[in-house]
Formats: C-alpha cells, structure tokens, sequence
C-alpha cells in the first residue's frame, strides 16, 4: 500500500486529544497553585471527593487505577506531605489507614472541577448539541469493540457521564 493512501487512523487521534486536554486541564491548575500536581494526584482527589461517604484505603486506590502497591505508597506519602490528604487510623484495625480529604485537598480538588469544566467547555466551542452526542456515541462505539473480551481489564474504568 502507499503511504499516501493509507486508512485513517483513529489511534493517534485520540491520543493527540487526549494529550491536549490533559495538558490543558494541568497548565490551567498549576497556574491556580497545584505546581507539583501531577493528572493521578488529580485523579485521586476526584475519587476521594465522590467517595467521601464511605471509608477508602490504598488498597481501593490501587484497585481503581490498576497500579501497584509502590506508586500508591509513593503518591499518598507526597500528597499527605503536601498536606492535600490525611491518613487516620480506623477503630476495627489499626493497621488500615484511610485516606481522607483534608481541607486544602477539597479546594484543590474544586479547582480542579472547575478546570475540567473549562477545559470541556474549550472542547466542545463551535459544535452543535448533535454533533457533540454523535461524537460520544461514536466514541462509546470505540469503547465497546476495544473492551471485548482482549481489554476486560478497562471493563473497571471509570467513564463520565
């Protein structure tokens, strides 16, 4: 085949969109203060926010972005150094910690909501309310024939609404 008749290909569309919201959506909270904060430490104070009803530990937070016992560790000990996230210990084991938002960690994670916000707004400038559905239904489309049974694992991840 030649080069300038090759497929379309979606792959690195995607991930060039990917990349350019991500990098948005962090240029936007480190000029509001987060220097240090990488997309994870964003992604946990996400899930420590919409879980707060509920007890979470390292174990959930490895269990909900599949990564290892060590980045967990690592990741929690910056962010409690940082003061984003406190550990405290819980009456039925006190060997468990669970991880807590502390005051300065829910600011951080409202100033993240609204980045996002911002950066999705940027997004979507220009498109029609139909254009935006048919591009979420085409990408929950792509979702579905890549989590057939050789990606299972991304059957967990969590995908907004």
């Amino acid at each position: 085949m030649h080069p300038t008749e090759r497929p379309l290909a979606i792959g690195p569309r995607i991930k060039f969109l990917n990349h350019a919201f991500t990098r948005k959506f962090l240029d936007i909270t480190r000029s509001a203060g987060a220097d240090d904060f990488s997309l994870m430490h964003n992604r946990i104070l996400g899930f420590l926010y919409c879980h707060q009803q509920r007890d979470i530990f390292q174990r959930d937070l490895e269990a909900a972005f599949h990564i290892t016992r060590s980045s967990v560790a690592g990741i929690v000990k910056h962010m409690e150094e940082k003061g984003h996230i406190q550990r405290q210990s819980v009456p039925q084991d006190a060997r468990l910690k669970k991880l807590t938002l502390t005051p300065l960690g829910l600011q951080l994670c409202e100033q993240a909501m609204d980045a996002f916000e911002v950066v999705e707004a940027a997004a979507v400038r220009g498109l029609s309310p139909e254009q935006i559905q048919t591009f979420l239904s085409l990408c929950d489309m792509i979702q579905q024939n890549l989590t057939e049974k050789e990606c299972s694992h991304a059957e967990n991840h969590c995908i907004p609404d």
